[in-house]
């Protein structure tokens, strides 16, 4: 289609905006930045001249927008204060994961994931996306988001494995 069709770009933003809004979440950590960053988002897909009109495309795109503005956010941030710039350490690890399970272990496995570990994550488990989507998403290879997420569920089950709790079952 050569001409933007206004309801359809409409209809996908009510349809993606809640999953993009948690994914941006998870990648900036502040609910109401994550809702600036899709909203913004949404705004440079409608003014891009290449902007996907079949669905799946839309959706890969508008992934990849959210990621570039995510970190944009923290490069700004970086350069107005060294000190105040997040470190793989510190951030928090998938809010998602923190809502559904309020256990101890699994929060602090998770935090042990790097920022991109913890992405490929996401995406490939609480976006239900294959590799090759979740590569694209990121922006690298299939085989390296393969291994990046083997290696992420690697470190959590030994994290897991070496902090059992009586009552909890490890992973």
């Amino acid at each position: 289609m050569s001409e933007r069709d206004p309801r359809w770009f409409e209809s996908m933003v009510v349809s993606l905006t809640r999953p993009a809004t948690k994914y941006a979440n998870v990648l900036v950590h502040d609910f109401d930045l994550a809702e600036e960053v899709v909203q913004e988002a949404f705004a440079r897909m409608w003014a891009s001249p290449s902007m996907p009109t079949e669905e799946v495309h839309f959706r890969r795109y508008l992934y990849r927008t959210i990621t570039n503005l995510s970190h944009d956010y923290y490069r700004r941030l970086a350069r107005r204060s060294p000190s105040a710039a997040p470190e793989a350490e510190d951030m928090n690890p998938l809010e998602v994961v923190q809502e559904r399970a309020n256990d101890e272990v699994i929060r602090a496995a998770l935090q042990i994931l790097g920022p991109r570990e913890r992405q490929a994550i996401y995406l490939r488990y609480f976006e239900d996306l294959s590799f090759a989507e979740t590569a694209r998403i990121m922006g690298s290879r299939q085989v390296t988001i393969r291994v990046l997420v083997f290696r992420a569920l690697a470190k959590l089950r030994r994290h897991i494995s070496a902090n059992p709790f009586p009552d909890q079952v490890a992973i």
